[in-house]
Formats: C-alpha cells, structure tokens, sequence
C-alpha cells in the first residue's frame, strides 16, 4: 500500500476529526514543473498566482503557509486525486486545485485539475497555453484561474452571441451596442439591461434574448423584430424650402428603419430650417402609412405659417441713455426697406444673449457700473415678433481720479502719456471700462518692450457712494526682465528659414520687446506664404532667456489662373496667369499674366527678388508687350523696366525703376489733331521712376484701418534720351477709418502734375484723363479732359476728342458696410468729384461731381464691382445720365 495512503488511513483510524466546508473555499497546491531546472521555483510561484487572482474574485483561499505545514507534517511526496481530496478535506476547503507547468520550445502549458473535496462533482481538468515564453505566465494564470472559476460558479461564460430577425439593418448595429460580450461571464440580470438599451434604439417593435447551453457556457441568441422599412418619403406644404433640402436635412433616408426617436430629432431638424428662414411659426409633423408588417410610406406634413420679421425692439428701463442708441449696439434689428438686401429685421436667436451682455457693455463703457440687461423676451405676433430688454440702469460714475501702483518703471507723468483714462479724469467724464481695458492693453505691451515679457497690469476700483465717483489705480508688476535665447523655426518645409528669419524682427540675444514680437508676426502673416503664423515664446533652463518658436503652416503659393471678365469701357476680356511667389522657397516671384479685349492687350513676364542676397534691396526685371486703342489713334509698345526697391522703416518703401520702350502710333484718324499726327510711326521712350509709399493699413485687401500714402515722379527724355521728354509728379492718399457696425470710411484723393521736359509736347496717351470706375464715376471713361479744337467750315471753333491734361485732381469718399460677412460682399455709397486742366489753365476747382451705390464682392479670384454713379454736372457734347459700371474677373 503506498506510504501517503497509509497515512491518510491512519488519520481516519486516530479519529482526527475534518473541519467544516467553507461555502466558497479553495486549496492551492504546488504546481509539478517539467522544463528547464531554471524553472523550479514556479513550483510555488504559480500556486501563489492562482490564489492571489482567486482572493480578488472574493473566494475564500487556504494560506500557503497552512498548505505547507499539510505537505510537511504528513510527508506528501506526490498528489493524486485521493490525496488531494483529502487534504482538502481536512484544510477545510470545498476545492482543491493541483496540476503542472511544461514548456516546450517558447510555448508554456499549465494543465490542472479541480478536485470537489466533498465527491459532489467529479475532478474537472482545465488547462491554459501561450507562445512566447515564460514571459507570458502571467496570462496563461490569469486565463487558468478565470476558466477555473468559470466552473465553479456552476453559470459559465458566454461562449457566442447570434443576432437573428434583422432585415434592413447589419446585425453589428445590435453586436456593437452590447455591453455584454463573447467571454464575459453569464449574468440574467445584465442581459435584461440588454434588452432595454435595444429597446431605446428605437429601431425595434419586439427585442428578446435567450441563453442556450452549449456544453461550454452559454450561447446567447438576440431576437428581434424590426419596425417597418421606409419605402418612400413625401413631403407636404413645403414651399418656401425646396423638398429636397427637407429631405437633405433629415436623417431618415428611404430605405432605413423608420426609428420614432430618430424621426422626432428629424422634426426638429425641419423647423429649424424654417427658423433660419423666418418662419418661426411652421409646425412640422409625420405620418406613417404601413402597406405590410415590414414596408412603410413616410410622410412629413409642413404648415409653413407667415414669415415673420423683428417688426419692433423694445428697449425698457432706459432713462438717463436713449434707446434709440443702445438699439445701435445690438447685432439683431429692426425690418427695413432694405430688409431684402441686408437681412436685418431677422430674428437670429444665438445673437439674443449677446445683444444683452452689448447692452451691458454699452452701459458700463458710460459709467453704469450696476447696470444689467435681463433676459430677452421674444414675442411672436401676427404681425410680426416684438423683441423686449428690460433695463436695471443703476447709479452713474464719474472718475475721480488715476493713480499708479507696484513697480513703476520711470515716473507717473511718462506712464500718463500712454493711458488715457487720468484725462478723462481731469475733466471728471463718465467711467468707461473699455478705456479702462485699452490701458491695461497699453501699460502690458509698455513694459514688454523693454524686455519684461510677463508684464502685468491690473486695476483697482475704489467706489464713493456719496460722490459717485470712482478713484482707479493701475497696479504694475513687471516680472523679471527677459532675453531671446534662440529662434527656432518649425513647420517650414519648403520656405527656407532666412526667408522666415529676415522678416523677424527679434533674433537670437535680443531683449525680449512684445512690440517687435507683434511686428515680426505680422510681417510673417503679410508674406503670404503661409496658412498659420504661430511665435510662440518658451521658457528654457535659464529663468532669464525665452527661446521664440516660430510655427508655421505652409499653402500653395503658386497661381495657374484663366478667366474671362467684362468691364463697361473694356467689354468682354479674357486673362491668364502664372505666378510662383515663393519660387525655389526663397521667396522670388516669377510670374507671366495675359489680357485682351476689344480695347487693348497686355502680356507681361515679371520676376522679382524681395531681399537681393538677403539685403534689404529687392530687384527685379518687368518685360511687356501692349496695345491700347484711343479715340484717334492706336499705341503699340513693347519695352522693359529694371525694377528696385529699398524699406525705409517698418511701414515705407522706397522703389524706383528705369523704363526703356519703343511704340508704335498707327491707325491715325484722319481728323486727328496734328500733335498726333506728328508722333506716327516708331518712338522710343527713356523713363525713369520713384516712388515712395507709406502703408500701414491692417489687411491688403478690403482694409478697415490705415492709410496709404504715395508720392511719386517719372522723368522722361532729357538726359535719358528717347522721344518723349516730360516730368509727372503724383500724389495719392487713402484713409480707411473704422466705424460702427463693421463699417468703414475710406477718403481717397489724387493729384497730378505734369510738364515738359525740353520744348516739345508731351505725348497724348501720357496726360492726364479722368472719368469712368477708377476715378470719377458716372461719367465715362476719359471723358473729364480738355478737348481739342478745330475751326469749322464757317470759321468758328468746335469741339473734338479728349486732349488730356497737365494737371489733376479728383477724390473719392466712400461709406462701405458688410451685406454679407462670410462671403465678403461689402455694400458701398459714394460722393466722387475731379477735373483736369490744360497746361495753360489755372486750377479753378470747378470740380465735375457725382454721387452713386454699389456692390463690391472679394471673391476667390478676384474683385467683383458692380457700380451705379449719378454726374451731377454735364460735360459739353455728353449726355447727363447715369451709368452702371460693372468689372469682374480681373486679377490683382
């Protein structure tokens, strides 16, 4: 008999009596390990695994120091089932598990047998293997001990989930909204959860679940009936939004399940088509007509109602400011006459909370510190929707006086220059907080230009009740003083970096100065070479040194362009072009554009290099090749210019270029002026040019703030040689001021001097003419000029073709308002005055004059004009009338 047996009889003989079973107990006993001597020590690492993953399930685990002692006392050599039953026995555990480890090559075993100590159940083997060495012991545990307790909770695992009952929809709709997954552990009240969350789809009239014994845990079968499958969708009422972008607007397609819960957000999809459109009374409803069990016709009923405008705003609670002005604050307004064009008088909900905090800021920008704007209340009307802000205005403050605080840099009297509020003061005006913020803005960026790049302004409102006044102070704290350690260029992946590093105004070593900072952004973004301009300042290892990070994201800066336009003096043109601005990435440009119409053709090749050897000079060469058709005469030329320019400062260019040209006069009128007929044939032209140009305007087109400001002389002939000898001074000033509304004024004027450079006269087409869309409009083009004059049959004078002159001047004021923001198409208004005078005639003033309307579009490919002037005074031999003007497709 063997020597464990006989003991084990010996215990039963000796009457030691076995514990109590412990309901949910196990005993763990040391794994045989076949492999590598190595391994040895898994003999009791495995057994201290398996019981630690048991513990976490809440199991009761027999110690291993208990185990031990049972091994030891009793002198246990090898385990059987009998012996381990046993021992389980008398440790008082319901289960027992024993096994063994094996690894062959990289893949590793653990085969095991659970042992029911009360003979209930027979033993049940359970095993788990891995590849990839005893690196993945770990796993296989964890998948032993999950399979072991699998079986001792008697329920199993889910072993598999069919989906059954689908037609319309892929039965990963169900799969991929279950919680419960293949593996996880039978639970029935977690499938019942199942079973509501499909319900809640919305895509089903009947949802069940049943589980089915598989011999290895449970199956789950998912049994459903589909609601009916929309088969066609109609859609009545509708008139003022095509069908078409009803049905775009919902999510129910023919084809899909007809989901209620999906059907009500649809509903709600529908009206607010009709919101944005005005019609704020349109109700929208459904109906589902089934033909079978499985096919259905949808229906979507629209009753649009009456469009509705904001017929009336009304402003309560304004006392001590009209309400006429706060109602110029707000983004919403009232219907007009030009409703049509511009869009106000529509109720854009988003812009109702806004409109309060506007109203708001309007007040404490005028001393009402208390003041609040309540919720806005929108009635809907027959008539139309009435729109109410009540008003608390609260007491009114003055200021008192300004005062500075913390780390003063110089003296209070340098940093009062730079605020503006201590003279608001002075005069004891009305608090304003958007002054207030202004010179936090101004105190902030004072301080960084002289390297204290976390400066930080603050204020301090001290109230007196009595007075209504209020006394600020501006606390300072300038943070410690900073330099630039390195400027790292990033995300350029064709720009070469001294492109990028000349137009920075801060380099390596510099004192950290936030006004050169915004500069070098802005000059950067000005290029044009790229999407993004990001500089970031970086703390480094010194807590004195910032290193600047300079992101950018690079755009195609290449054109290859052809369009056709029409113009009212040009008529029907045809354009083309092909430019590389940022040729080889070393920022060159090189470009050939084209354009012919009935009147004239211009084919020009440039190139130019902004930063010769990265100078501040820039070169360039300019060939071209045109012909212009006048009233007597026709002009063809071809010629060069060498083109230069210079930077004086951050916002001035200074450029210049020298022209050589020859051109051909043909096609002389017969009753052309003899001055003309003098100059038919062949002419060479000697010019040379210079310009110099201020610009400080925010945006190269369509500006809302600057100026620019042009003065430029050409001489020609004299010492230069050529056919043509004259001198011409012009200067050219805009202003673009901000106003109201996004709205901006810009002024315009021009004036122009010419003269002769030897005794000769100076060539016709170079005069001075006026009249048509960029100068004075409503009249036409060329027409504001002296005219020649020839002695009739019966010996008086008449009048005959545009003569041009030798002095100019006109101006241009226009009002520019957004029609629509996003699409960038301006309204405009203008007032248009100019003449020009003969070489002998004194400037008089007695300007031609007109008023007019437009529409101006900044399109994708270039500026629309559609225009309107009125003259309103006659040119001899014209008609006065008005005339639209119309340009498009032109490149610029």
């Amino acid at each position: 008999m063997p020597r464990n047996l006989v003991v084990l009889v010996l215990w039963c003989i000796l009457g030691l009596t076995a514990h109590a079973f412990a309901a949910d107990s196990i005993m763990v006993l040391p794994f045989a390990v076949h492999g590598d001597a190595n391994l040895a020590s898994l003999e009791e690492d495995i057994p201290r695994l398996l019981a630690d993953r048991f513990k976490a399930q809440g199991l009761s685990v027999v110690s291993q120091d208990q185990v031990d002692t049972l091994l030891a006392r009793h002198e246990i050599q090898f385990l059987d089932l009998g012996v381990v039953a046993e021992l389980a026995r008398r440790a008082g555990a319901k289960y027992a598990v024993y096994g063994a480890f094996s690894q062959v090559g990289d893949a590793i075993s653990l085969d095991a047998r659970v042992v029911d100590a009360t003979g209930a159940k027979p033993p049940r083997p359970v095993f788990a293997s891995k590849t990839g060495g005893v690196i993945q012991l770990l796993p296989a545990v964890e998948d032993l001990a999950r399979a072991i307790m699998d079986g001792l909770s008697g329920a199993g695992r889910i072993t598999g989930i069919e989906v059954r009952g689908t037609v319309a929809l892929d039965k990963d709709v169900i799969l991929l909204r279950l919680k419960t997954q293949k593996g996880d552990p039978f639970d029935p009240k977690a499938l019942g959860q199942e079973v509501k969350r499909l319900y809640e789809l919305g895509y089903f009239d009947d949802v069940r679940i049943d589980a089915e014994d598989d011999g290895e845990g449970k199956r789950l079968v998912v049994t459903v009936q589909e609601k009916p499958i929309v088969q066609a969708i109609d859609v009545e009422g509708a008139e003022e939004i095509d069908a078409d972008d009803v049905l775009a607007a919902m999510s129910t397609k023919t084809g899909s399940v007809a989901n209620l819960k999906v059907l009500a957000e649809d509903m709600n999809k529908i009206r607010e088509l009709y919101r944005k459109k005005g019609y704020y009374t349109a109700t929208v409803d459904y109906r589902i007509q089934t033909t079978d069990s499985h096919r259905a016709r949808l229906t979507i009923a629209v009753h649009e109602g009456k469009k509705l405008y904001v017929e009336k705003i009304v402003i309560q609670g304004a006392k001590q400011l009209s309400a006429s002005e706060i109602k110029d604050q707000l983004a919403l307004s009232e219907r007009g006459i030009f409703s049509w064009i511009t869009g106000s008088g529509v109720l854009r909900e988003e812009m109702l909370d806004r409109d309060a905090a506007a109203i708001e800021a309007y007040y404490a920008n005028r001393g009402f510190l208390n003041a609040r704007a309540g919720q806005p209340k929108v009635e809907f009307t027959d008539d139309g929707i009435v729109v109410t802000y009540q008003i608390e205005e609260g007491d009114r403050y003055r200021v008192d006086r300004v005062v500075f605080n913390g780390d003063i840099l110089t003296n209070a009297t340098d940093l009062a220059q730079i605020t503006k509020l201590d003279d608001m003061a002075k005069g004891k005006e009305f608090l304003d907080r958007s002054v207030i913020r202004s010179d936090l803005n101004a105190l902030s960026d004072h301080y960084s230009t002289f390297g204290y790049a976390f400066a930080e302004a603050d204020v301090d409102l001290q109230r007196n009740e009595e007075t209504k006044t209020v006394a600020v102070t501006y606390v300072l704290r300038k943070g410690p003083k900073m330099s630039i350690g390195r400027v790292i260029i990033q995300g350029n992946t064709r720009t070469r970096d001294n492109v990028i590093r000349r137009e920075m105004r801060l380099a390596d070593g510099d004192l950290f100065n936030g006004a050169l900072l915004r500069r070098s952004n802005a000059r950067l973004t000005k290029l044009d070479f790229f999407e993004t301009v990001e500089i970031i300042p970086e703390p480094t290892a010194r807590p004195d040194t910032l290193d600047l990070r300079v992101k950018v994201k690079e755009k195609s800066t290449g054109v290859l362009a052809a369009g056709a336009g029409y113009s009212t003096y040009s008529k029907i043109f045809f354009s083309g072009q092909i430019l590389e601005r940022n040729l080889f990435g070393m920022g060159y440009q090189l470009g050939f554009k084209g354009t012919i119409s009935s009147k004239s053709a211009d084919y020009t090749a440039t190139f130019w290099n902004p930063h010769y050897q990265d100078t501040d000079l820039g070169v360039g060469l300019s060939l071209y090749n045109t012909m212009d058709e006048y009233t007597d005469y026709d002009r063809q030329s071809m010629g060069g210019r060498l083109l230069f320019g210079y930077p004086l400062g951050e916002y001035t260019q200074l450029s210049w270029n020298y022209r050589l040209e020859r051109y051909t006069i043909e096609d002389v009128d017969d009753d052309a002026d003899q001055e003309i007929k003098d100059i038919e044939g062949q002419n060479w032209a000697s010019a040379l040019y210079a310009r110099i140009t201020r610009d400080t305007t925010d945006r190269r087109i369509n500006p809302s703030k600057g100026s620019v400001n042009t003065l430029s002389v050409e001489y020609s002939g004299g010492i230069l040689g050529g056919d043509d000898n004259f001198v011409k001074y012009i200067a050219d000033t805009n202003w673009y001021f901000p106003l109201f509304w996004s709205t901006v004024f810009h002024a315009h004027a021009q004036g122009g001097i010419l003269h002769e450079n030897t005794s000769d006269d100076v060539p016709h087409f170079e005069r001075f003419f006026l009249g048509g869309m960029n100068s004075v409009r409503g009249y036409e083009t060329r027409t504001i000029s002296p005219r020649y004059t020839s002695i009739d049959a019966q010996g008086g004078y008449k009048e005959g073709s545009e003569k041009g002159g030798y002095k100019s001047f006109f101006t241009n004021l226009e009002y520019l308002f957004p029609i629509h923001k996003e699409m960038g198409i301006m309204g405009v208004v203008f007032f248009d005055a100019g003449q020009v005078w003969d070489k002998d005639e004194s400037l008089d003033f007695d300007l031609y004059k007109s008023v007019g309307a437009g529409i101006r579009w900044y399109s994708p490919l270039g500026p629309l004009r559609l225009e309107y002037g009125y003259p309103l005074d006659e040119i001899e031999g014209e008609k006065r009338k008005g005339r639209f003007e119309f340009a498009v497709g032109q490149f610029f």
